[in-house]
């Protein structure tokens, strides 16, 4: 049984991996600080508690076994807050995968699979966004993951590892019937606070000064169920590809805005109340259309997404009602 170790495997897309690839027969180690992921979502076979700026204690976990591959998905991800903190932006994405680089170079680990983002695009003028697309992050988190595949991209020329960098566009979806979904109290991404908002019965707050026909943000959903398949798939193809360091992004190809979203959920929830919008400025570091393109992943991991946003939004409904029901608030 080959063992795979997952930083940040208590998070949201984390805890899919890590119960995904449990029942492939991987042996799943979990590293998480629980600053955000939550203990109730553990899915693997070993868990530590550690931080991965904290080298010493990560050399300890290192030991332990010996790894095959290391999913890292570990960091902080809010666009607006990234700006004001910055020094705690580069020491957890910067410095902490620097940390991994170095134990996975040490410890003779030959495969790295990164959780990018498709922060480091920033605002482009044609689409949808390729691998080859300019390289020009808006926010501070952007530039953070940037920085971050540029340091691995120079460990992957040394011929030491070999690494696959997944650039997220928008993650949605939940797998409720195990007790997945998003964890966030209160929520922080846009589907899950308009759910909890129409549940509540408060009125939604929807950003609409975007270069769109509605004026509301484009963008590229991608179910996690679908996402997680494409971190499998990148583990089975890593050490077949030629390259050493291989980007992908991973999008839907079917780009919605915020407008068609609320009301794709309004339908789902099946609501006879009036909802009542609110319209605010968009926020800084948000560009008007994410769209990808995901030529290059089908093309070399035979991946596609299958699941629709009609789908992953119904999945989401039934999740936020399962934890209102049972009144699950997900403490550390």
């Amino acid at each position: 049984m080959k063992t795979i170790l997952i930083t940040g495997g208590c998070g949201f897309i984390g805890s899919h991996l890590a119960l995904f690839l449990k029942k492939k027969k991987f042996e799943v180690i979990v590293i998480d600080n629980l600053s955000i992921g939550k203990k109730e979502l553990f899915r693997g076979h070993k868990f530590y508690k550690a931080d991965i700026t904290n080298k010493k204690k990560l050399e300890e976990i290192f030991k332990k076994k010996e790894i095959y591959a290391v999913f890292h998905l570990a960091g902080l991800s809010k666009l607006t807050e990234s700006f004001n903190k910055k020094n705690i932006y580069k020491k957890n994405n910067i410095d902490g995968t620097k940390n991994i680089i170095e134990l996975t170079k040490k410890f003779k680990i030959k495969y790295l699979i990164f959780s990018s983002s498709a922060s480091v695009y920033g605002r482009q003028k044609r689409f949808p966004i390729n691998e080859n697309s300019e390289l020009k992050p808006i926010s501070y988190y952007g530039k953070t993951k940037l920085i971050c595949e540029k340091l691995i991209k120079k460990e992957c020329e040394k011929k030491t590892i070999k690494s696959i960098c997944l650039r997220y566009f928008n993650v949605v979806g939940s797998n409720y019937r195990n007790k997945l979904g998003e964890i966030h109290s209160p929520p922080i991404h846009l589907i899950p606070i308009f759910i909890k908002q129409i549940l509540d019965n408060k009125p939604l707050s929807i950003r609409s000064n975007f270069n769109t026909n509605d004026k509301t943000g484009i963008r590229d959903y991608i179910d996690v169920d679908d996402m997680v398949k494409a971190h499998y798939l990148s583990l089975k193809k890593i050490s077949k590809i030629k390259s050493n360091f291989l980007v992908l992004n991973l999008g839907s190809k079917s780009p919605r805005s915020v407008k068609e979203i609320v009301d794709i959920i309004v339908k789902k929830i099946k609501t006879r109340k009036n909802i009542k919008l609110a319209y605010l400025k968009k926020l800084k570091g948000e560009p008007d259309i994410l769209e990808a393109s995901g030529n290059k992943a089908k093309r070399i991991l035979n991946w596609y997404p299958k699941i629709n946003i009609k789908t992953s939004i119904l999945n989401m409904i039934l999740w936020e009602k399962y934890k209102l029901k049972y009144k699950r608030k997900f403490i550390n």
